[in-house]
């Protein structure tokens, strides 16, 4: 079945996080005299991600994140907490400035923008996002942007979903597909809204939860292959009269 509408993710769904917070990270630290390690990266990694696992959860607030990561940071290799909060600023600032593309993003937009109306939906910071998604040229294929912010609610919950679908004017929902990384929100927060949902598994990594996509592709061209099935005959006509 082809999909007509995608409600796609953007970090590490289409922009690898994992790169871009490596590079903000690291103009961080050193700004304030900490060694970029890797052990250090990887201590802020696993902060950073455990807070927003429990956003996902529903366990904190959004707002809380930028509050508690470098501070957490900072106890946890013995430095000063007292510039926790600028820290935050300065790599949120540095973060905006940082868009490494999953390799072939660029191209699975441009091969399925024709064929399927594409929308952003994020739980990323909205300043931070907007800026990222414009200067990776991913907003260029977007036909909204919807941040947690900019709705009022954060996936899983099903609002920020319905909400894009809304404004997006789709009332079809059989021929849309939510597409991203994370089960616990993009997964879970497509099927609590009745969605199709794809799991971007790029690296085939074992699903140990009970939320069960429709789909899992670990690559661009599985992805593609979902979205355009059964249009091979209107493809290879485009342009034609």
């Amino acid at each position: 079945m082809a999909y007509n509408c995608l409600l796609l993710d953007a970090d590490d769904t289409l922009v690898s996080f994992k790169d871009c917070e490596r590079q903000a990270l690291i103009k961080v630290l050193d700004k304030y005299n900490i060694a970029a390690t890797d052990e250090n990266i990887a201590l802020y990694h696993n902060i950073n991600e455990g807070l927003w696992q429990d956003l996902e959860k529903g366990r904190i607030k959004k707002h809380l994140i930028g509050k508690i990561r470098f501070q957490n940071f900072c106890e946890k290799i013995g430095a000063e907490t007292k510039n926790a909060e600028k820290m935050n600023r300065d790599y949120m600032n540095a973060l905006k400035e940082e868009a490494v593309l999953m390799d072939g993003a660029i191209e699975f937009l441009e091969d399925v923008e024709d064929y399927a109306t594409i929308a952003i939906v994020t739980n990323g910071i909205e300043a931070v996002q907007l800026n990222r998604l414009k200067i990776s040229g991913i907003a260029a294929f977007a036909d909204g942007i919807y941040t947690s912010e900019k709705v009022g609610a954060t996936k899983p919950n099903k609002q920020i979903f319905l909400a894009a679908l809304k404004d997006l004017g789709i009332e079809n929902t059989s021929k849309v597909l939510v597409v991203g990384d994370r089960l616990q929100s993009d997964i879970k927060g497509g099927i609590n809204a009745g969605l199709d949902t794809c799991w971007v598994n790029f690296n085939n990594e074992e699903n140990t939860t009970n939320i069960k996509p429709k789909y899992v592709v670990q690559d661009y061209t599985q992805l593609k292959n979902i979205i355009l099935e059964g249009l091979e005959d209107v493809i290879a006509n485009k342009g034609k009269i």
